[in-house]
């Protein structure tokens, strides 16, 4: 373990023990956000270790917990790489995540989520799909409210149709996207609490991102921060589209937004 001024880090990449090409199997990069959940952490690491595929490696971004979840971190020798460190946020721990990942695939794994089945991971990249030059993996997610079936469509405009748990995004997207920040590298740019999913999904498209559907479930999720309803998200959602298509072609869409938020308040 290493420790940085306010940053903690570790893990098996830290000692020089990285992942080896595997022919025909991608390396896919399993990146959990975590702060001050402990429990759950724990069944997250079991989660990604039980995967049946063997090409994996596990990075957790920790916001600086004070709960044991350092401890954990500092004691699993199995971990690939973890760092401890405070954030604006879950979506500037997910660009942290980004940053530590070798992955050619990524994946954002809710610390309060799970795998479908053991063999996930195999049954995408164990070879029975021609992935040729896709930059996003959609599946489905089964939350508590139902099945969400992913859709990497042009119903992006009115909200996002792409579950975080359900989508594998191609690393090299991230050499010019980011959750945060400008789309130009090394500007500074909006850093959204809620949606920030749903601004690099909408940039993904307009700019012609290639996509594979597999209708399959990938995870088992709780309703999550953005499924709770507050206003903020809607808010978001709003400011995203006057940024990604401006305000005369968003006023449109803004209107299903709130229409959405009201109808959800009267249920």
């Amino acid at each position: 373990m290493d420790l940085y001024g306010d940053r903690l880090c570790g893990g098996r990449k830290r000692e020089g023990l990285v992942k080896n090409p595997v022919p025909g199997l991608p390396l896919v990069s399993i990146i959990t956000v975590v702060k001050n959940k402990a429990a759950s952490l724990s069944r997250a690491i079991e989660e990604v270790r039980t995967q049946t595929y063997p090409n994996r490696e596990h990075v957790i971004i920790d916001g600086g917990s004070t709960d044991g979840t350092v401890e954990i971190l500092r004691d699993d020798r199995e971990i690939d790489f973890w760092i401890s460190e405070p954030d604006r946020g879950i979506y500037e721990a997910m660009d942290r995540g980004i940053e530590a990942s070798d992955g050619e695939w990524l994946y954002f794994m809710g610390v309060d989520d799970a795998f479908s089945s053991p063999d996930m991971l195999s049954s995408v990249f164990g070879g029975g799909h021609d992935l040729g030059d896709r930059d996003l993996i959609v599946g489905n997610v089964l939350t508590d409210t139902g099945l969400f079936r992913g859709r990497f469509t042009r119903a992006l405009y009115f909200k996002n149709t792409v579950h975080h748990q359900g989508v594998f995004y191609r690393g090299h997207i991230f050499d010019r996207f980011r959750y945060c920040g400008s789309e130009k590298p090394g500007l500074p740019g909006p850093c959204y609490t809620i949606s920030g999913d749903y601004r690099l999904n909408l940039m993904l498209f307009r700019r012609g991102a290639a996509s594979i559907y597999l209708d399959r479930t990938i995870a088992l999720c709780g309703r999550g921060i953005s499924m709770e309803g507050r206003f903020t998200g809607y808010w978001e959602e709003i400011l995203i589209r006057h940024e990604q298509i401006g305000f005369l072609r968003a006023v449109f869409f803004d209107l299903f937004t709130l229409l959405r938020y009201v109808l959800r308040k009267v249920r």
